[in-house]
């Protein structure tokens, strides 16, 4: 908490010392209030200043975070294709490639998403044909887990694309 300035403190300690504050004349006390709300506005003025530089400032570091952070992607995105493209080709061996993918931390693989179209084939033991859909409703497609009841169960791909 920043101190009310030396004179309008003191005045005021003087004022409410000698006499009972309804006894104070209007006059001085309104000086003194108005001496401890310019002071107050200016302290205000340059701490709202002062967060606007330090705001200002945050943004300008964080913008070149960001800019340096995607040049460094950039730059680990375009060896990964040298180095996969290179061994590929054969100019470089494989151990090779290895240690540059190590030291710029990219691996020696590439992500791809495939679309793949699976179609099932399932032999169903039931009492009836409704039981025999039911089942079909039990079947984890994901992890093509079987569930009791299914005695055969096989895939075939379709189609993929990419």
């Amino acid at each position: 908490m920043t101190p009310l300035p030396k004179s309008s403190r003191i005045k005021l300690n003087k004022l409410t010392e000698s006499r009972p504050l309804m006894e104070t004349p209007f006059s001085a006390t309104l000086v003194d209030l108005n001496a401890t709300t310019d002071f107050l506005k200016s302290e205000i003025l340059k701490k709202d200043e002062r967060i606007k530089q330090l705001e200002e400032s945050h943004a300008q570091v964080t913008q070149r975070s960001y800019g340096e952070a995607a040049e460094r992607n950039r730059m680990r995105n375009e060896m990964q294709d040298w180095t996969l493209e290179n061994m590929s080709n054969g100019t470089i061996a494989e151990d090779t490639a290895q240690e540059i993918a190590d030291i710029c931390g990219f691996e020696l693989t590439k992500e791809f998403e495939l679309e793949v179209t699976v179609q099932y084939s399932v032999t169903v033991n039931a009492v009836d044909e409704e039981s025999a859909m039911n089942l079909m409703y039990d079947i984890d497609f994901d992890s093509v887990s079987q569930p009791d009841g299914i005695t055969y169960l096989s895939s075939t791909v379709d189609r993929v694309d990419i």
